[in-house]
């Protein structure tokens, strides 16, 4: 029998700490990234759906099945050029989370990054979906299977 685990390190959210579920509230984050609200309005009308609803929007993430955390970080990679990682942990619990990268990976965006900068945007982006406040911290996310 084997056993693999991974961690994910960075600075960053716990998404399943948002509990809202206002549509109108996503649709506005929606709009700071028309590209991919264009993408997400035209994958819900593939799937027939007139009138989305949390749980449609949710279900965009096919692939990882993160939800609210992949739509953030797509979101803030189209309208702040940063790469985030949107994860979960074996509890099943989402995280988006700025990771360290290698040097030459570093985009101008990434260069000019303080602690300061990343807690900001993150209540930002937190801010437009809902009125709570959701920590921004170091986060050490482990999954295996």
């Amino acid at each position: 029998m084997s056993y693999t685990t991974w961690h994910n390190y960075g600075y960053g959210i716990c998404v399943d700490d948002i509990k809202t579920r206002d549509v109108t509230r996503l649709e506005s984050m929606l709009k700071l990234a028309p590209n991919l609200d264009r993408e997400i309005h035209d994958w819900l009308e593939e799937c027939s759906v007139s009138k989305p609803e949390w749980d449609d929007y949710m279900e965009f993430d096919q692939d990882f099945m993160l939800g609210l955390a992949t739509i953030l970080q797509k979101v803030i990679e189209e309208a702040e050029g940063l790469c985030l990682t949107a994860c979960d942990d074996c509890d099943s619990r989402t995280y988006l989370i700025y990771q360290p990268r290698y040097p030459w990976a570093l985009t101008q965006a990434d260069w000019k990054l303080t602690e300061e900068h990343l807690a900001a945007m993150f209540g930002r982006y937190v801010g437009i979906l809902t009125d709570e406040v959701v920590d921004v911290d170091y986060q050490e996310v482990e999954n295996g299977g």
